[in-house]
């Protein structure tokens, strides 16, 4: 099953497993995030997720729930590797992995006909100096989609009251709840994520964002990703292993 290159990787928590290549780009810890953050409601009745990557953030989410899930993923060799972890966790009969272009969301699934959309976006505008190369760069950097690309993708797809959850670098949040607004969602929950208790800016910021509401947004605790001593905060333990 595993091609040249590619390893397999533990899920814990989820007791689950995961193909993975230096070759193309790796999950990190903002997908453990996004999953953790994201909640289901009875009436939910489809979930899709967005820049899928490796198939990392469906897996997770299949792990909380037994709706059908949905990933879309612009890079052939990462669907591949996405539908294979698929089988190999047993999951085929309700995670699939779809290879296509969000920017053509249009063509590919009907209007307002998901109830969850989640979305590990490239961080980094094109402005900015190119952090990653070769594959890694399409998933770090906005060289086919940007910001107001990915949530009018998303704003495209989501039932009415649907949720979009989405992470991204925290010092673009501002542009992130702006783009939100303008698109007509509106942010409920908010949370940040430090490295440490003594880091002075956050690393990331978690979102949902609610289409068509106008409830208030609940901003929470901060996160810390380690403790004093350098080792796993309780709630970073709890989303590595529950």
């Amino acid at each position: 099953m595993l091609k040249d290159g590619e390893r397999v990787d533990e899920l814990f928590r989820e007791s689950m497993k995961i193909i993975q290549s230096k070759a193309v780009f790796s999950f990190s810890v903002d997908a453990l995030l996004l999953a953790n953050f994201t909640r289901f409601l009875k009436r939910d009745r489809s979930i899709i997720d967005l820049c899928s990557g490796n198939g990392i953030i469906p897996l997770l989410l299949s792990h909380r729930t037994g709706l059908p899930i949905e990933g879309v993923e612009l890079q052939p060799e990462l669907v591949d590797m996405a539908e294979r972890s698929i089988v190999m966790n047993g999951k085929e009969s309700q995670v699939r992995v779809s290879q296509g272009d969000i920017r053509n969301i249009r063509e590919m699934y009907e209007h307002s006909s998901f109830d969850v959309i989640t979305v590990n976006p490239p961080y980094f505008t094109n402005n900015q100096p190119l952090k990653n190369k070769g594959p890694h760069s399409i998933a770090r950097h906005e060289i086919h989609i940007d910001l107001k690309g990915v949530i009018g993708a998303a704003r495209f797809l989501v039932k009415n009251k649907g949720r979009l959850y989405m992470v991204h670098r925290a010092e673009r949040s501002m542009e992130v709840v702006n783009e939100l607004f303008n698109a007509g969602f509106r942010v409920r929950r908010l949370q940040y994520v430090y490295n440490d208790m003594t880091s002075g800016t956050a690393l990331f910021v978690l979102i949902e964002a609610i289409f068509n509401s106008q409830a208030y947004a609940d901003v929470l605790p901060p996160l810390y990703i380690y403790d004093l001593q350098g080792n796993y905060t309780e709630e970073m333990l709890a989303v590595y292993y529950g």
